[in-house]
């Protein structure tokens, strides 16, 4: 199995800096994620198949700062009357949160990687060999697909996109 590390000891990056207290903001509009993005990091992909990709990262390709953004949720009203739907954006509750949060840790555990923190915005910058950190991951989704392995919440697939990354060449520290 592929070596799982949330990097507990892993400080934030630096340009957290003083930024500290929650904001109106979702994390891509962070000053402090804004200045990494513009340093060549990508924020870590939030689909929650993806949710692993930092705790299999390598320590150098990934850092992180504190989550001091807003999350929000797309909800839908129907008119009873009418049957049309309406949507509109709303802030995620505390409450809602946490069940996202329950549910992401529940989906992680069943694919072998557990011990993930809270309150993290991960940033990655692609392996050596790729133009970003979705080119990598295209290259992961077609390995996946030569080997039959479902892209899903799997051991399989972490595995896999683990190996993909210890194969990818080294670069200096």
């Amino acid at each position: 199995m592929a070596t799982i590390d949330w990097g507990p000891d892993q400080p934030p990056d630096p340009t957290a800096g003083e930024h500290v207290g929650k904001v109106a903001a979702e994390a891509s509009q962070l000053p402090e994620v804004r200045q990494l993005m513009g340093q060549g990091w990508e924020l870590a992909p939030n689909a929650p198949h993806l949710g692993f990709l930092p705790a299999v990262w390598p320590r150098r390709l990934r850092t992180w700062v504190p989550d001091r953004s807003t999350h929000y949720e797309q909800r839908y009203v129907t008119n009873p009357a009418t049957g049309e739907t309406r949507t509109f954006t709303a802030v995620s509750s505390e409450e809602e949160l946490a069940v996202v949060e329950r549910d992401l840790d529940s989906l992680l555990a069943q694919s072998g990687v557990a011990g993930r923190p809270r309150g993290r915005i991960w940033l990655l910058k692609p392996p050596p060999g790729f133009d970003s950190v979705d080119a990598f991951l295209q290259h992961v989704e077609q390995r996946i697909e030569n080997a039959a392995t479902p892209a899903s919440f799997n051991v399989a697939f972490v595995r896999t996109t683990a190996e993909a990354l210890e194969e990818a060449p080294a670069t200096p520290e």
